[in-house]
């Protein structure tokens, strides 16, 4: 029971890290340990992310046999020149949105479920926003959805923070495959954005060892 409050704690902590560090200049990034390939198209920028093969040395425990993921950005991101996984808005700084795409190490799937569950994630992301923000951040809104995508486990997070007279927002989506993919969609809530946040993140697919063969 002990080991598995430990793993509990730590997806808290990583989640709320990983959530952070999408949003208005954090201080903690998470490198992305993948080739990530941008595809120009007339359907738009996709992202795809390939482990090389030591990572996947590393990684790999062969159950849902996935070696990436892909997901179609909104028009207008590119990629940020100092923070590898980071997409920005072309309008910046009056679009102040981004988009974080990072891999990490497989996670434990019953753990993180929990993590969400409990609220403990809620409560870490409170601190983390207020270490970040200052006291004055504070939580509003926080919803959590279990779902799949194409058939590895997958959850959805959606919250808001205030922070003296603004108002960001998250839209984050962590498929817990045999290596931990998670997108994070932020932005100030006037940037209106959200709306094509959701349809991007309609495009998530995983990419299978077999696909490629």
């Amino acid at each position: 029971m002990k080991k598995k409050k430990i793993a509990a704690s730590a997806a808290a902590g990583t989640l709320a890290i990983l959530a952070i560090c999408g949003i208005f200049a954090a201080k903690t990034v998470f490198a992305a340990e993948e080739r990530i390939s941008i595809t120009e198209s007339d359907k738009g920028t996709a992202i795809q992310s390939n482990t090389d093969n030591e990572a996947l040395k590393v990684y790999k425990k062969e159950i849902y046999n996935d070696e990436g993921c892909t997901v179609l950005l909104p028009e207008g991101y590119v990629s940020s020149e100092s923070i590898k996984g980071l997409y920005i808005s072309e309008r910046r700084p009056v679009d102040s949105s981004n988009i974080y795409y990072s891999v990490s190490e497989g996670t434990d799937v019953e753990a993180l479920r929990e993590s969400l569950n409990s609220g403990d994630n809620k409560s870490e992301l409170g601190k983390k926003f207020k270490e970040a923000y200052g006291a004055n951040a504070v939580i509003r809104s926080y919803q959590t959805e279990e779902l799949k995508v194409n058939g590895c486990p997958a959850f959805k997070i959606k919250l808001s923070c205030e922070l003296d007279d603004m108002t960001m927002e998250q839209l984050i989506y962590i498929i817990a495959a045999d290596q931990t993919y998670t997108i994070t969609y932020s932005q100030a809530a006037d940037d209106g954005r959200m709306e094509e946040f959701e349809k991007s993140a309609q495009t998530i697919r995983m990419v299978f060892q077999e696909d490629n063969q």
